[in-house]
């Protein structure tokens, strides 16, 4: 036996932890596109009509989101689902990621996702920032959002999954 091989035999030996079904996820604009205002966002598609109806509330509806996306990622629900709701450069990176976790682990198994609390801060008055607790179950994780109103409806522009 070498040198290098009995100093490793020598090492005790600890229990492995238990493996993660993904490490945290950040899905964040770069370059021009994240700096768009609400106003340049506004006069690209002025050809589209604007709901009347007031916007959903920040905090629930971004912990749908979060709880949707959380989905994707263990390979329960297609990310296709999401394209409306998330900026493109965003979607195609969670999509790229899910696509991923469902190669590497496989089909997932059938679970429930909850969210356990979920909380809305207002940036400005076009802006808000979510936080949600969400349980896999297996585990709780965190997730952020940034949500801006684009057209009549939220759109997430960050997404931060833990």
């Amino acid at each position: 036996m070498s040198a290098v091989a009995a100093s490793y035999a020598a090492l005790p030996v600890t229990p492995e932890a238990p493996a993660r079904t993904w490490d945290p996820v950040t899905f964040r604009m770069s370059g021009p596109a994240s700096r768009r205002s609400f106003e340049q966002r506004e006069a690209e598609a002025e050809s589209w009509t604007r709901a009347s109806r007031p916007l959903p509330e920040p905090s629930d509806w971004g912990g749908a989101i979060a709880r949707t996306a959380v989905e994707s990622l263990l390979g329960l629900r297609p990310t296709q689902q999401l394209i409306r709701w998330i900026e493109e450069p965003l979607y195609q990176a969670l999509a790229r990621r899910a696509g991923l976790a469902v190669r590497v682990l496989g089909p997932a198994r059938m679970r429930r996702v909850n969210v356990r609390s979920s909380h809305a801060e207002w940036v400005d008055e076009h802006t808000a920032e979510v936080v949600s607790v969400i349980f896999d179950g297996e585990r709780c994780r965190a997730a952020a959002l940034r949500l801006e109103r684009f057209h009549g409806r939220w759109l997430v522009t960050a997404l931060e999954i833990g």
